[in-house]
């Protein structure tokens, strides 16, 4: 895929690609007759040029493929997530973060996410497996705090996705105009 991509830039007149601390990348001095069909290519690739709030939004570490202190799987566990909150809020109006992170030591920063989801085994029907401990309502900037972390907030891995829509759908239910998703967090109950 970074072949294609380098291959991509050149061919569109880029000799120049950038990496963000976001895991975002930009094609630099791109000519605005190339734009679109830059970012065609890139679709093609499987990079999404003009993603979703939810794709935009996520961010994991490399977790257990790549990682020998991960305890489970992120890459593929994020990219399943965002598909299934694209499919089930296709008209997000606001900015949701998850940060999925593979064991403790927060590479992907869970604890400044709206959701961040720290990796750790689970009690489910009597068998430890993969989940994620869940953190709500970190934020970075003028309102930078750390996530609530409640003893109850653990979900399997296999039950994120219903667990992460509840947590959204209460969110949007719940809020109030123009509230952030951290905002709302602080004044909710633990439910």
């Amino acid at each position: 895929q970074l072949g294609k991509l380098a291959d991509l830039a050149q061919v569109h007149g880029s000799e120049r690609l950038r990496l963000t601390p976001y895991q975002k990348l930009l094609v630099l001095d791109i000519a605005d007759d190339h734009v679109e069909p830059l970012i065609a290519g890139l679709r093609a690739i499987g990079l999404e040029a003009r993603p979703s709030a939810w794709r935009r939004g996520t961010m994991a570490c490399t977790g257990i493929e790549f990682c020998k202190l991960a305890i489970v799987d992120t890459k593929e566990r994020a990219r399943r997530l965002v598909t299934e909150l694209e499919k089930r809020f296709p008209d997000l109006d606001t900015d949701i973060s998850v940060n999925v992170n593979g064991c403790p030591n927060a590479c992907a920063r869970t604890q400044v996410a709206d959701i961040g989801l720290k990796g750790q085994l689970v009690m489910h029907e009597g068998e430890q497996v993969g989940g994620f401990q869940v953190h709500l309502g970190g934020a970075t900037g003028l309102q930078a705090n750390f996530g609530r972390k409640l003893r109850a907030h653990k979900v399997t891995s296999e039950g994120l996705d219903d667990y992460v829509t509840v947590v959204v759908g209460n969110f949007l239910a719940d809020r109030e105009a123009d509230e952030s998703f951290a905002t709302w967090v602080a004044r909710a109950d633990d439910r």
